[in-house]
């Protein structure tokens, strides 16, 4: 079963907190959220904000991401 969709709201802070990242860790935080959005199969080119949103609209990957960012920063999101 599939789990939660996020809400608008915390997929948008999500998303806010990862594109304003200094580079290259921006870079990275997004390439592994593309990457895990599409199995792998990601292009290697900058994922726009409206693409990594949508992504984040995934219970499991929004957790996961949430979780290293804040693991990375040591601060709560």
């Amino acid at each position: 079963m599939k789990d939660h969709i996020v809400l608008t709201e915390g997929k948008e802070l999500l998303t806010d907190a990862l594109f304003s990242l200094e580079e290259p860790w921006r870079g990275r935080f997004l390439n592994l959220v593309a990457n895990q959005a599409t199995g792998r199969a990601w292009d290697e080119r900058v994922p726009t904000r409206k693409e990594v949103a949508t992504w984040l609209g995934d219970g499991d990957l929004y957790q996961e991401i949430k979780l290293l960012l804040n693991v990375w920063q040591g601060a709560q999101l």
